[in-house]
């Protein structure tokens, strides 16, 4: 009898049955990478949280109409200070003050995911001067710069942020 042989193992080979269920959890998995990288940057530019944020291109004439000046959230999706300050768009006093104070809008840059960003991003970093994220912009109707805050720097500096930069228009 040669001792070299298995014998053979009841229910079939475990190896054909493993490759199928390999194959449909790698599968499984990269729908679900592909979901969340569509909800998440759906999410980013849309903000999240309790701001009503506006889409950046109708910023300029919604600040003018109502004669507030523009809050814009240049931020990043792979940028963690960024998703920081996130968490303190959910906080019911800091979501008033700029709902009540500014015409909030989100500027997300897409240059390491997409390897360029849009004309109207680009020219806004550039007129802002945003070498970083995050960077808070206040800006008059006019498109003057009222303040500018990078970084993230926590509530209290947020806070001391919005209610200098309200009434510079």
């Amino acid at each position: 009898m040669d001792r070299t042989e298995s014998p053979p193992r009841p229910g079939g080979d475990s190896q054909s049955r493993l490759s199928p269920l390999l194959f449909w959890v790698l599968a499984a998995a990269a729908v679900f990478r592909i979901v969340t990288a569509v909800v998440d940057r759906g999410e980013q530019e849309t903000g999240g949280g309790l701001v009503s944020w506006q889409p950046r291109e109708k910023a300029a004439s919604l600040s003018l109409a109502s004669r507030k000046p523009i809050l814009y959230d240049f931020t990043a999706a792979w940028c963690g200070p960024c998703k920081l300050l996130d968490g303190q768009w959910k906080d019911a006093a800091i979501a008033q003050a700029v709902n009540s104070d500014f015409v909030p809008a989100r500027v997300v840059d897409r240059q390491r995911e997409d390897g360029k960003n849009s004309p109207d991003v680009e020219e806004l970093q550039r007129r802002y001067d945003v070498s970083g994220f995050p960077t808070l912009v206040a800006a008059a109707p006019d498109g003057r710069l009222i303040g500018k805050l990078v970084g993230y720097s926590g509530r209290e500096a947020l806070l001391k942020f919005l209610k200098e930069s309200r009434g510079g228009n």
